[in-house]
């Protein structure tokens, strides 16, 4: 599995259809030039906004519309990630059997499906209208990492969906949506450990790193930006970890990249050549992966208030 892959935002949404165009079949072809654009840069996974195949339609429309997955949607967006050579994300109302879900489907670089994740916390709004919740938050594997996906007003509901996909150690969450997101997408990247990236039809899309911070954006001028990032990488705690930092930097040198986030209490390392495991170094030097040892200090705590007869 390469360590290295290419992330692109695209700050879009389908422009309404011309007089007596079908919106679905005018949203699609736009995502298609949109896909097609974006993959100029290079990009390895290109996400798209929340819901795109279905806008300009009233929301009883948009949910006659819906599509099974696989369909004829996805195998519009899977001509596109095909022709470019990377995966695609792509929004839209997902039809299975009688009930309808809102969508984000992860698409591969031959144009299959990967994986679908249905929104689990639509607004209330949506929930009227008769848009079914998820009940799942999978981990789908690329080529490579670990990907997740949570879709706008999921963003709210961290403890629901996030915490089961850092247990099965997602590497990117996808967030599809209709607003910015802002400090939320840095809180949900450092709690998890993973990538963030957003992707709404406003001006201000993010990729953002597992340590909190942005690494690239759109603006104001341009829609689409990318970053390239290596998924060789974990966190880990300073405070178990600190008095090792100066025997693996003497031992792996520039084998690997070491950041530290001293006000976070965290570091990560990047492992930079082919045939380094991260996993391997944390083994050989005892260090507690953030996300593994949280879940042992509610373990811990449990106990403790067992033992306290206050279970």
């Amino acid at each position: 599995m390469p360590h290295h892959a290419r992330l692109t935002t695209v700050s879009w949404g389908p422009s309404a259809p011309a007089e007596g165009q079908d919106p679905v079949g005018s949203n699609v072809s736009q995502a298609l030039d949109t896909i097609d654009m974006a993959a100029q840069d290079g990009g390895d996974l290109i996400c798209l906004s929340e819901a795109f195949a279905h806008r300009h339609l009233d929301k009883p429309q948009a949910l006659e519309r819906a599509e099974p997955v696989p369909g004829p949607i996805t195998e519009r967006i899977g001509e596109a990630a095909r022709r470019n050579g990377c995966y695609v994300v792509a929004g839209m109302y997902e039809r299975d059997g009688e009930q309808v879900h809102n969508a984000a489907v992860l698409i591969g670089r031959e144009g299959e499906v990967v994986g679908v994740y249905r929104k689990m916390f639509p607004t209330p709004g949506e929930m009227e209208d008769g848009i079914v919740p998820g009940t799942e938050s999978p981990v789908f594997e690329t080529d490579f990492g670990r990907v997740g996906f949570a879709i706008c007003w999921d963003l709210h509901f961290p403890r629901e969906i996030g915490w089961p996909m850092a247990e099965q150690g997602v590497q990117l969450i996808c967030w599809p949506s209709m607003y910015a997101g802002g400090f939320q997408l840095r809180m949900w990247a450092y709690l998890f450990g993973a990538y963030v990236v957003s992707s709404w039809p406003g001006q201000v899309c993010e990729i953002i790193d597992m340590n909190g911070y942005a690494l690239a954006a759109t603006n104001y001028g341009y829609p689409i930006a990318s970053a390239d990032v290596n998924f060789e990488r974990d966190v880990f705690l300073r405070c178990t970890g600190r008095a090792k930092w100066h025997e693996i930097r003497e031992k792996y040198g520039d084998r690997i990249t070491m950041e530290l986030m001293h006000a976070q209490g965290t570091f990560s390392i990047a492992g930079e050549d082919d045939d380094l495991s991260v996993a391997q170094i944390a083994e050989e030097f005892g260090l507690d992966r953030r996300v593994p040892y949280y879940a042992r200090c509610r373990e811990l705590r449990e106990d403790a208030l067992r033992r306290a007869g206050k279970g």
